[in-house]
Protein backbone atom coordinates (compact mmCIF):
# COMPACT_ATOMS: atom_id res chain seq x y z
CA UNK A 1 0.00 0.00 0.00
CA UNK A 2 1.36 3.38 -1.02
CA UNK A 3 2.15 5.72 1.90
CA UNK A 4 -0.15 8.66 2.47
CA UNK A 5 1.22 12.17 2.37
CA UNK A 6 0.15 13.99 5.54
CA UNK A 7 0.77 17.73 5.82
CA UNK A 8 0.80 19.16 9.33
CA UNK A 9 0.89 22.92 9.85
CA UNK A 10 2.19 24.16 13.18
CA UNK A 11 4.17 20.94 13.22
CA UNK A 12 6.73 22.01 15.83
CA UNK A 13 4.29 22.79 18.63
CA UNK A 14 3.06 20.36 21.27
CA UNK A 15 0.08 19.02 19.32
CA UNK A 16 2.10 19.20 16.11
CA UNK A 17 4.93 17.04 17.42
CA UNK A 18 2.50 14.51 18.88
CA UNK A 19 0.82 14.34 15.48
CA UNK A 20 4.12 13.94 13.66
CA UNK A 21 4.82 10.97 15.93
CA UNK A 22 1.39 9.38 15.43
CA UNK A 23 1.33 9.65 11.65
CA UNK A 24 5.00 8.71 11.26
CA UNK A 25 4.55 5.55 13.31
CA UNK A 26 1.87 4.28 10.97
CA UNK A 27 4.10 4.71 7.94
CA UNK A 28 2.82 7.98 6.50
CA UNK A 29 5.07 10.50 4.81
CA UNK A 30 4.73 13.46 7.16
CA UNK A 31 5.40 16.97 5.87
CA UNK A 32 5.63 19.65 8.54
CA UNK A 33 5.14 23.36 8.01
CA UNK A 34 6.14 25.90 10.65
CA UNK A 35 7.84 29.27 11.07
CA UNK A 36 11.30 28.08 12.16
CA UNK A 37 14.15 28.04 9.62
CA UNK A 38 14.99 24.76 7.92
CA UNK A 39 18.42 24.62 9.59
CA UNK A 40 17.05 25.35 13.06
CA UNK A 41 18.55 22.83 15.55
CA UNK A 42 15.11 21.77 16.75
CA UNK A 43 14.01 21.10 13.17
CA UNK A 44 17.13 19.02 12.58
CA UNK A 45 16.49 17.03 15.77
CA UNK A 46 12.92 16.34 14.71
CA UNK A 47 13.99 15.15 11.26
CA UNK A 48 16.57 12.88 12.86
CA UNK A 49 13.98 11.41 15.23
CA UNK A 50 11.32 10.79 12.60
CA UNK A 51 12.86 9.42 9.43
CA UNK A 52 9.78 9.99 7.24
CA UNK A 53 9.44 13.62 8.38
CA UNK A 54 10.05 16.42 5.89
CA UNK A 55 9.97 20.10 6.72
CA UNK A 56 9.10 23.35 4.96
CA UNK A 57 9.46 26.74 6.67
CA UNK A 58 6.71 29.23 5.91
CA UNK A 59 4.83 32.16 7.38
CA UNK A 60 1.33 30.80 6.92
CA UNK A 61 -0.27 34.25 7.12
CA UNK A 62 1.40 35.12 3.79
CA UNK A 63 -0.46 33.87 0.73
CA UNK A 64 2.56 33.69 -1.59
CA UNK A 65 4.49 31.57 0.91
CA UNK A 66 1.57 29.19 1.49
CA UNK A 67 0.85 28.83 -2.24
CA UNK A 68 4.49 28.14 -3.10
CA UNK A 69 4.92 25.69 -0.22
CA UNK A 70 1.80 23.64 -0.96
CA UNK A 71 2.55 23.52 -4.69
CA UNK A 72 6.10 22.39 -3.92
CA UNK A 73 4.88 19.65 -1.58
CA UNK A 74 2.35 18.38 -4.14
CA UNK A 75 4.97 18.39 -6.90
CA UNK A 76 7.56 16.64 -4.74
CA UNK A 77 5.35 13.89 -3.32
CA UNK A 78 2.78 13.64 -6.08
CA UNK A 79 -0.26 14.22 -3.89
CA UNK A 80 -1.55 15.46 -0.54
CA UNK A 81 -3.84 13.00 1.23
CA UNK A 82 -4.31 14.73 4.57
CA UNK A 83 -3.96 18.26 5.92
CA UNK A 84 -3.97 18.69 9.69
CA UNK A 85 -4.11 22.44 10.29
CA UNK A 86 -2.80 23.16 13.79
CA UNK A 87 -1.24 26.52 12.97
CA UNK A 88 -2.30 29.36 15.27
CA UNK A 89 -1.91 30.56 18.82
CA UNK A 90 -2.94 33.00 21.49
CA UNK A 91 -3.31 36.64 20.52
CA UNK A 92 -2.39 37.87 24.01
CA UNK A 93 1.03 39.00 22.85
CA UNK A 94 -0.69 41.33 20.36
CA UNK A 95 -3.09 42.67 22.99
CA UNK A 96 -6.09 40.37 22.55
CA UNK A 97 -8.39 40.36 25.57
CA UNK A 98 -11.84 41.70 26.51
CA UNK A 99 -13.28 43.55 23.54
CA UNK A 100 -13.14 47.03 25.10
CA UNK A 101 -9.35 46.67 25.45
CA UNK A 102 -8.51 45.27 22.01
CA UNK A 103 -6.97 47.55 19.41
CA UNK A 104 -7.75 47.09 15.74
CA UNK A 105 -4.12 46.08 15.17
CA UNK A 106 -4.32 43.38 17.85
CA UNK A 107 -7.59 42.14 16.36
CA UNK A 108 -6.15 41.97 12.83
CA UNK A 109 -2.95 40.21 13.89
CA UNK A 110 -4.88 37.59 15.86
CA UNK A 111 -7.21 37.04 12.89
CA UNK A 112 -4.21 36.55 10.61
CA UNK A 113 -2.47 34.14 12.98
CA UNK A 114 -5.45 31.87 13.59
CA UNK A 115 -7.97 32.24 10.78
CA UNK A 116 -6.12 33.57 7.75
CA UNK A 117 -3.44 30.89 8.11
CA UNK A 118 -5.92 28.00 8.17
CA UNK A 119 -7.93 29.59 5.36
CA UNK A 120 -4.88 29.87 3.10
CA UNK A 121 -3.60 26.38 3.80
CA UNK A 122 -7.07 24.89 3.28
CA UNK A 123 -7.53 26.81 0.03
CA UNK A 124 -4.32 25.67 -1.61
CA UNK A 125 -4.57 22.10 -0.34
CA UNK A 126 -8.14 21.85 -1.67
CA UNK A 127 -6.85 22.92 -5.09
CA UNK A 128 -4.48 19.93 -5.03
CA UNK A 129 -7.07 17.53 -3.61
CA UNK A 130 -9.56 18.45 -6.35
CA UNK A 131 -7.04 17.14 -8.89
CA UNK A 132 -7.02 13.71 -7.21
CA UNK A 133 -10.71 13.77 -6.20
CA UNK A 134 -9.97 12.77 -2.63
CA UNK A 135 -8.57 14.01 0.65
CA UNK A 136 -9.13 14.76 4.31
CA UNK A 137 -8.70 18.16 5.95
CA UNK A 138 -8.76 18.57 9.72
CA UNK A 139 -8.79 22.13 11.02
CA UNK A 140 -8.22 23.13 14.63
CA UNK A 141 -10.84 25.08 16.52
CA UNK A 142 -11.14 25.46 20.29
CA UNK A 143 -13.71 25.10 23.04
CA UNK A 144 -13.52 28.90 23.22
CA UNK A 145 -15.04 29.00 19.75
CA UNK A 146 -18.05 27.18 21.19
CA UNK A 147 -18.53 28.49 24.74
CA UNK A 148 -17.51 31.59 26.62
CA UNK A 149 -14.70 31.61 29.15
CA UNK A 150 -14.45 33.55 32.37
CA UNK A 151 -12.05 36.45 32.92
CA UNK A 152 -9.11 34.02 32.81
CA UNK A 153 -9.89 33.24 29.16
CA UNK A 154 -11.40 36.48 27.92
CA UNK A 155 -9.69 36.79 24.54
CA UNK A 156 -12.46 37.90 22.24
CA UNK A 157 -10.58 37.77 18.92
CA UNK A 158 -9.15 34.31 19.58
CA UNK A 159 -12.68 33.08 20.34
CA UNK A 160 -13.97 34.71 17.16
CA UNK A 161 -11.30 33.06 15.00
CA UNK A 162 -12.02 29.62 16.43
CA UNK A 163 -15.76 29.98 15.90
CA UNK A 164 -15.03 31.10 12.34
CA UNK A 165 -12.87 28.04 11.71
CA UNK A 166 -15.77 25.79 12.71
CA UNK A 167 -18.10 27.61 10.32
CA UNK A 168 -15.55 27.71 7.52
CA UNK A 169 -14.89 24.00 7.84
CA UNK A 170 -18.55 23.05 7.74
CA UNK A 171 -19.00 25.14 4.62
CA UNK A 172 -16.00 23.44 3.04
CA UNK A 173 -17.35 20.01 3.99
CA UNK A 174 -20.54 20.66 2.07
CA UNK A 175 -18.82 22.30 -0.89
CA UNK A 176 -16.43 19.40 -1.51
CA UNK A 177 -18.28 16.30 -0.33
CA UNK A 178 -19.07 15.33 -3.93
CA UNK A 179 -15.32 15.52 -4.65
CA UNK A 180 -14.63 12.93 -1.93
CA UNK A 181 -12.89 15.56 0.23
CA UNK A 182 -13.81 15.37 3.90
CA UNK A 183 -13.41 18.38 6.20
CA UNK A 184 -13.67 18.18 9.98
CA UNK A 185 -12.62 20.20 13.03
CA UNK A 186 -11.04 19.23 16.33
CA UNK A 187 -11.76 21.69 19.15
CA UNK A 188 -9.33 21.08 22.02
CA UNK A 189 -9.80 22.09 25.60
CA UNK A 190 -6.80 23.39 27.50
CA UNK A 191 -3.85 21.26 26.40
CA UNK A 192 -0.39 21.02 27.94
CA UNK A 193 1.89 22.77 25.45
CA UNK A 194 4.19 25.77 25.05
CA UNK A 195 1.17 27.90 24.21
CA UNK A 196 -0.37 27.21 27.64
CA UNK A 197 2.64 28.07 29.81
CA UNK A 198 0.68 30.93 31.38
CA UNK A 199 -2.03 28.49 32.43
CA UNK A 200 0.43 25.93 33.73
CA UNK A 201 1.92 28.48 36.12
CA UNK A 202 -1.41 29.68 37.54
CA UNK A 203 -3.12 28.05 40.50
CA UNK A 204 -6.29 29.98 39.65
CA UNK A 205 -6.40 28.49 36.16
CA UNK A 206 -5.73 24.97 37.45
CA UNK A 207 -8.57 25.39 39.95
CA UNK A 208 -10.85 26.57 37.13
CA UNK A 209 -9.79 23.65 34.94
CA UNK A 210 -10.61 21.19 37.71
CA UNK A 211 -14.22 22.25 37.16
CA UNK A 212 -14.23 22.89 33.41
CA UNK A 213 -12.33 19.72 32.46
CA UNK A 214 -13.82 17.39 35.08
CA UNK A 215 -12.28 14.20 33.71
CA UNK A 216 -9.10 15.36 35.50
CA UNK A 217 -10.88 16.85 38.51
CA UNK A 218 -8.54 17.46 41.44
CA UNK A 219 -5.48 16.35 39.50
CA UNK A 220 -4.17 19.78 38.38
CA UNK A 221 -3.69 18.29 34.94
CA UNK A 222 -4.25 19.63 31.45
CA UNK A 223 -5.05 17.66 28.33
CA UNK A 224 -2.39 15.56 26.63
CA UNK A 225 -1.41 16.64 23.08
CA UNK A 226 -1.49 12.97 22.13
CA UNK A 227 -5.27 12.93 22.65
CA UNK A 228 -5.61 15.51 19.89
CA UNK A 229 -3.17 13.69 17.60
CA UNK A 230 -5.06 10.40 17.99
CA UNK A 231 -8.36 12.14 17.25
CA UNK A 232 -6.80 13.51 14.07
CA UNK A 233 -5.60 10.04 13.12
CA UNK A 234 -9.17 8.77 13.38
CA UNK A 235 -10.60 11.61 11.30
CA UNK A 236 -7.90 11.15 8.65
CA UNK A 237 -8.45 7.41 8.35
CA UNK A 238 -10.14 6.07 5.23
CA UNK A 239 -12.42 4.03 7.49
CA UNK A 240 -13.86 7.34 8.73
CA UNK A 241 -15.13 8.03 5.21
CA UNK A 242 -18.65 8.74 6.50
CA UNK A 243 -17.43 11.50 8.84
CA UNK A 244 -17.44 15.02 7.44
CA UNK A 245 -18.57 18.42 8.68
CA UNK A 246 -17.99 17.37 12.30
CA UNK A 247 -16.67 19.57 15.09
CA UNK A 248 -15.12 17.14 17.58
CA UNK A 249 -14.43 18.58 21.06
CA UNK A 250 -11.54 16.87 22.82
CA UNK A 251 -11.87 18.79 26.04
CA UNK A 252 -12.18 16.64 29.15
CA UNK A 253 -15.90 17.41 29.39
CA UNK A 254 -15.70 21.23 29.10
CA UNK A 255 -18.42 21.66 26.46
CA UNK A 256 -20.68 18.93 27.86
CA UNK A 257 -21.61 21.20 30.78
Amino acid sequence: MKSRVVVISGALGGIGLASVEVFSKQGDIVVGIDIRAEDDPFVMQTKEKFKTFHYYPADCTQENQVKTTIEHIAATFGKIDVLFNIIGGSGRRFGDGPIHTVTLEAYQKTIELNLTSQFLLSKYVVIEMLKQNSGSIINTGSVLGMVGGNELFSTVTYAATKAAIIGMSRSMAMAYAKNNIRVNVISPGLIESNMTQRAQSSEDIFAYMDEKQPIYHGRHKLGNPMSIALAARFLADSEADFVTGVNLPVDGGWTAQ
